[in-house]
């Protein structure tokens, strides 16, 4: 096992972009902070976020971006799409905080943090999830949903900019981490630089109790996360469906469901880990997925992934052995569900190939790479 932080003269901080809640990116830096016995500083913690009491967390601009008229103007709005406030977080990110010049090692989170301009002796980890999708991948899918030639131009010329911005930012950085082989891959394509993976930890009691009839699906229900399709799917089949989560599109969901007495939207479920423990299998079609939680945490529990093939979430999957994949449409997932056979999975199986995401791994490899990254500096 790699030196413990606390026992260690390496002084670490985390800088990651905002605390708009508590999603993915935020996990991450809370774990990260307790693995690494660190602060984390942010740009600032919106209203009503449930900051751990375990774990520090400094925002340092909070009355720029949440006071009462600048919430209206900076506030975070749509999962991020303000303009202004994504350069703004930007811009304040280069000189951000004066104690973070007392750290040796600056592991910055999510991918406004790497604007952060270090001192010369200070060494920079970046742990992006991924680079920014708009400006990359993503780009024309992007372009093509504005109709007026004017606005796009002008948008180009913005994504344009900012692609200058933020390939500019990695000089400071002296070791990429990606979240998945997925995300390494896009580093490489679109920074020219390498990257080591370090899965973001999974927590909770994820387990196996058995098989009451059931498939589940869970997550944050957003366009992007296509649980719109499965339930499509599901409405001609006879297998139950249960939905957990909630979000935008839950309203269109549970109009979806209804007449169907096979799909249940159950919106929020606190303790997903038991209801996932009972269930037959787990499916799951996000577009083009960084890394996918609910992948990981479905294999933890030992049970079969049907998962989409695109994004990391194909690489959770090893046909035969976890699960199945499925084409992104409805008629595909309808089929993968109508020819699965439960029988046909092990859960012990499934549970040692995601001993990669087990918690200890995250610790370890995250010990290695800070203090690793400090040794061959030294």
């Amino acid at each position: 096992m790699t030196e413990n932080f606390e026992e260690s003269d390496i002084s670490v901080a985390i800088l990651h972009d905002r605390f708009p809640g508590i999603g993915g990116g935020e996990k991450f830096a809370i774990e990260a902070a307790r693995v690494l016995d660190a602060p984390i500083y942010t740009m600032y913690v919106y209203p009503d976020t449930d900051i751990p009491d375990d774990v520090e967390v400094i925002p340092m601009r909070q009355d720029k971006y949440t006071g009462f008229l600048s919430r209206r103007i900076l506030g975070w709005k749509n999962e991020g799409s303000n303009p202004l406030e994504t350069l703004s977080v930007a811009m304040d990110m280069t000189d951000a905080h004066p104690d973070l010049l007392d750290y040796d090692v600056i592991l910055s989170s999510a991918p406004l943090s790497k604007n952060y301009v270090p001192t010369t002796d200070q060494r920079i980890v970046h742990y992006p999830h991924s680079p920014p999708r708009w400006l990359y991948d993503l780009f024309r899918d992007r372009m093509s949903s504005f109709d007026y030639p004017g606005v796009r131009f002008v948008l180009k010329a913005y994504a344009k900019w900012w692609r200058a911005l933020d390939k500019e930012a990695n000089d400071y950085v002296d070791t990429f981490v990606a979240n998945s082989e997925l995300i390494r891959d896009r580093i490489r394509r679109f920074y020219d630089e390498d990257a080591e993976v370090v899965y973001p930890p999974i927590t909770g009691d994820w387990r196996n109790e058995g098989d009451e009839g059931y498939f589940i699906t869970w997550s944050r229900l957003a366009p992007e996360k296509r649980i719109d399709m499965i339930v499509e799917a599901f409405t001609e089949l006879d297998e139950r469906l249960i939905v957990a989560g909630d979000g935008e599109q839950r309203e269109k969901l549970e109009e979806m469901a209804q007449g169907h007495d096979n799909i249940e939207i159950r919106g929020y479920v606190e303790d997903i880990e038991s209801l996932v423990a009972k269930a037959t299998a787990v499916i799951y079609a996000p577009k083009q997925e960084d890394f996918g939680m609910v992948g990981a945490e479905a294999m933890m529990a030992g049970k079969p992934l049907l998962g989409v093939d695109e994004g990391f979430t194909k690489y959770q999957v090893n046909d035969g052995d976890t699960g199945t994949t499925f084409n992104p449409n409805v008629e595909s997932i309808r089929k993968t569900v109508h020819e699965f056979e439960p029988l046909e999975y092990d859960s012990e199986t499934i549970q040692s190939v995601a001993e990669k995401y087990q918690y200890d791994q995250f610790e370890s490899s995250l010990n290695s790479i800070i203090k690793g990254d400090v040794d061959e500096c030294s």
